[in-house]
């Protein structure tokens, strides 16, 4: 049986302004949520009410557009809404600098040439070489590039933020809908498939960070290293897979 706040989301579009305002304010503690865990993987200089703001944006468009008949779970549903908007907000702004996009570019097309030349993962002295940095301006780079890399995924088509990563909570988001369970699948099986190509370690921090939703510094913690050290990890890793999609779509 459905719980009355989740029957009043099913009601959304057909009752009063006031509930409809009373709806978002019971479900505010779920946006502050998402821009808790985005704040913390964005730059320190972010402004968390413009990110607050953008954020409720999200959950009234997935208020408005929830479908109990495809969605099994509002929250769950919502999140991704939410986070999507928030990152758009972002990238409409083009907040980063142009110089680092560019940087970040140069390097993912560095990844890639090597990686296709040699059969291999590329190591940081290979792209070092590649780019015309010593390896420690290059490790220094990636920790610099790491949100680029990450926002960029949603030109892939896969999503926004680590919902690309959930996937039990995005195949059960899909219902009951055939066709979009199938599309689902091929997309997290592509998924599998790169992160089973990237070397141990990468693959050990893409899984803390979006599976295990730890933070850099607890990821380092873990792998003996420095948090600035796991965000060039990251960086690579991500680097990696989104060459891989690319390649594969």
């Amino acid at each position: 049986m459905a719980k009355p706040k989740q029957l009043a989301v099913e009601r959304y579009k057909n009752v009063s302004t006031q509930e409809k305002e009373d709806l978002i304010k019971a479900y505010l503690p779920l946006v502050k949520k998402v821009v808790h865990r985005l704040s913390g993987r964005l730059p320190r200089d972010v402004d968390l009410r413009e990110m607050l703001n953008s954020g409720i944006i999200g959950l009234v468009d997935a208020l408005e557009k929830y479908d109990p008949k495809h969605e099994t779970n509002f929250s769950t549903y919502a999140q991704f809404r939410i986070r999507g908007a928030i990152l758009d907000s972002f990238r409409s702004q083009d907040w980063l600098p142009r110089s680092l996009r560019f940087k970040s570019h140069k390097i993912e097309l560095a990844y890639q040439k090597i990686e296709q030349r040699l059969g291999r993962p590329a190591t940081d002295e290979e792209v070092a070489k590649e780019v015309g940095l010593d390896v420690t301006e290059l490790q220094k780079l990636l920790g610099e590039v790491g949100s680029i890399v990450m926002l960029s995924f949603e030109e892939l088509g896969f999503g926004h933020g680590e919902e690309r990563f959930q996937a039990d909570e995005w195949l059960a988001s899909k219902g009951q809908d055939p066709l979009a369970k199938l599309l689902s699948s091929e997309k997290v099986g592509l998924i599998a498939r790169a992160l089973d190509r990237l070397p141990e370690k990468e693959r050990l921090v893409i899984s803390l960070y979006f599976y295990e939703e730890l933070n850099l510094k607890e990821i380092g913690e873990i792998l003996g290293v420095t948090e600035s050290r796991a965000s060039q990890i990251r960086s690579r890793a991500l680097i990696r897979l989104k060459n891989y999609l690319k390649k594969a779509m």
